[in-house]
């Protein structure tokens, strides 16, 4: 077989890539459908079975995993890659074994010139670093140094028959000439340029033809009313400055909000990992003897964060001298804990074995379940409780201002003096014009809510093409349509139009996932069903000389199938991980803007109830 790829009879080697295709995709069509089939006893793990190696269960989560560690999977589209990588996964390993079974081999030596090329790293000088960084480098990858060396051997292999299939491939003059026309080939246009001010002297508009474009177009000229306003700002930084919290009302802070200065009982940990995972038993005993010998050093007084620097193979505490900060009851695992927990600072442990490996662990500090004090914890209540009252204070200055503006203006300005509010006079606007010290801050529709001047807010949104604009438009249509309606019916509008304008975002994006999900599927059936068709006229025909020149053209056309569904379902896919996260992140801030805006309604409408209750009105004057 090995021989027969040699030949120079170019349609020998278009039929013998032809059927090393078939080996690899029939793999994948007759042995991929059985993953994950519960029926199949002790072989449950097992995906497929190339020649005497089975691709398992396990080495396609460690390949996901890898992936979605170097971010190579867009989030939320790892059931779409699974299947595509297994199909990777079975057709290399029917490639490699039709290598091996042709006569290819790689040697010791060739395998190590492979490795050092692709992690030079491991080669400092043209020398091995050694077995265990060797070890610990591919274990950040979450791999064993015989599946790596496994993967490198295959891709080798598989690579030096394609490079032989390659040599094969028969380009003529015609074809070097159709694509240098196709790349080069260039088109004389000839076209007319008209100038129009050539002509523009040469027309005469008389004084009723402007009349009628006139008529015919007023709604081209139509100019919107124009208003001055007075804006009263009433800011936060201002408000707060005329408040004063003292100790008495912390403390009751304090007293009522007591759980929330809890802490659990914590201890600060250092520790050295030797990592036992994916290791024989007779590899266990060794790196037992090992961490034994670090046991040693440190109680004989050696630096247990240099030891940790030089050994542990947690590299993420490693460099911070085995420090992983605090730690609670129930964040690690039961081992870890009991050991932890169970010593006093200064204290270091026996080894401790756990799924990771052998831990050495050293207490530093240790903190029992306590409430914090209230001098410890006062700045931050302090900042709490002021901007409690601030929002609340906020609420009960615009609504005595708009009291004060609608008893007289004079009254209105002595409480703007009073209160530190500094009014500002705007010209005459149009609708859409910026405000001057508001501008388009989506807090300007808060203060007209707070007014309760709904009918303006509802033109502002009207004005706005926007999914949060829409939302609120329903919102405020529905309430000043139904002024009876209690807040609960108001909220359940919002909600309502709030899950239908994230319908909408979501439908426009969904058919690229479809897309991209099928669009594979689809060129994988064209290839099975070409690869079909050339076979069956393979039986049905004597195909010798020249015909099987057109033999190998059928399969290449097969083949184009399954390139043409990954080239439009990759691109499909990539666009639908973009556009998704940019539709998500409008989905939070439509949730997060309507979930204020419930609370500054619930806020008015249980004003109002009170205001009917004790016979006043909104702005608390007499009805």
């Amino acid at each position: 077989m090995f021989d027969l790829f040699r030949s120079r009879q170019k349609t020998v080697r278009y039929l013998l890539g032809a059927l090393l295709s078939l080996v690899a995709i029939s793999m994948v069509v007759t042995l991929v459908p059985s993953y994950g089939d519960p029926s199949s006893g002790a072989n449950a793990q097992i995906i497929a079975e190339i020649g005497d190696e089975v691709l398992t269960i396990t080495e396609v989560q460690q390949v996901m995993a890898r992936e979605l560690r170097e971010n190579r999977i867009p989030p939320g589209l790892e059931t779409v890659y699974v299947p595509m990588f297994v199909q990777q996964m079975v057709a290399e390993r029917a490639v490699a074994y039709q290598a091996a079974q042709m006569g290819f081999r790689l040697t010791d030596a060739e395998l190590a010139e492979t490795i050092a090329a692709l992690i030079p790293q491991l080669y400092e000088n043209g020398k091995f670093v050694g077995a265990e960084t060797y070890r610990a480098f591919l274990a950040q990858q979450n791999m064993t140094i015989p599946q790596f060396e496994a993967n490198v051997r295959k891709q080798a292999l598989s690579s030096r028959l394609e490079m032989l299939s390659l040599e094969g491939v028969i380009v003529t003059p015609q074809d070097v000439e159709n694509e240098f026309r196709r790349q080069n080939e260039k088109a004389n246009i000839s076209y007319v340029l008209v100038n129009a001010d050539k002509y523009r002297s040469q027309v005469k508009i008389t004084p009723e033809e402007l009349q009628q474009r006139y008529e015919q177009n007023k709604a081209m000229f139509q100019q919107p009313e124009q208003r001055g306003l007075t804006v009263y700002p009433v800011e936060e930084r201002a408000i707060a400055a005329t408040l004063t919290l003292g100790d008495d009302l912390l403390r009751k802070a304090y007293s009522e909000q007591s759980d929330r200065f809890r802490t659990p009982e914590r201890v600060r940990v250092r520790h050295i990992l030797i990592d036992t995972r994916d290791k024989s038993d007779a590899e266990k005993a060794e790196l037992k003897k090992k961490a034994e010998g670090i046991l040693q050093q440190i109680r004989g007084g050696a630096d247990f964060a240099k030891l940790a620097q030089e050994h542990s193979q947690d590299f993420g505490s490693a460099q911070k001298g085995g420090d992983i900060d605090w730690v609670v009851r129930g964040q690690t695992v039961p081992e870890f804990e009991a050991a932890s927990f169970g010593m006093k600072p200064g204290q270091v442990s026996d080894l401790v074995n756990t799924m990771f490996g052998f831990h050495i662990i050293r207490v530093d500090a240790r903190e029992d379940a306590r409430l914090r004090p209230f001098e410890e914890v006062k700045d931050e209540l302090r900042a709490d409780v002021l901007r409690a009252q601030v929002f609340d204070r906020m609420q009960t200055v615009a609504d005595q201002l708009r009291a004060a503006l609608t008893r007289s203006t004079a009254d209105g300005e002595a409480f703007a003096r009073s209160n530190g509010i500094q009014p500002i006079q705007v010209s005459p606007l149009r609708p859409s014009d910026p405000v001057p010290g508001v501008g388009t801050d989506p807090n300007f529709a808060e203060a007209i809510i707070r007014k309760q001047d709904y009918l303006g807010l509802l033109a502002v949104c009207n004005r706005r093409n926007e999914c949060i604009a829409r939302i609120t438009a329903k919102t405020l249509d529905f309430a000043t349509r139904n002024p009876t309606a209690s807040f609960e019916e108001v909220k359940e509008v919002t909600e309502a139009e709030g899950n239908r304008q994230s319908s909408l975002l979501l439908a426009r994006i969904a058919y690229l996932g479809d897309v991209g999900a099928v669009a594979p599927m689809l060129g994988l059936l064209g290839t099975t069903l070409g690869m079909i068709t050339t076979f069956h006229a393979i039986s049905a025909k004597d195909y010798g000389g020249s015909s099987q020149l057109g033999l190998a053209q059928g399969v290449s056309e097969a083949l184009l199938c399954t390139a043409s569904g990954l080239a439009i379902g990759i691109p499909a896919l990539i666009f639908y991980a973009i556009f998704r996260g940019k539709v998500n992140r409008l989905i939070s801030e439509m949730e997060a803007a309507t979930t204020h805006l419930m609370a500054l309604l619930a806020v008015q409408y249980k004003r109002a109830a009170r205001a009917v209750a004790s016979g006043r009105g909104p702005d608390g004057q007499p009805m």
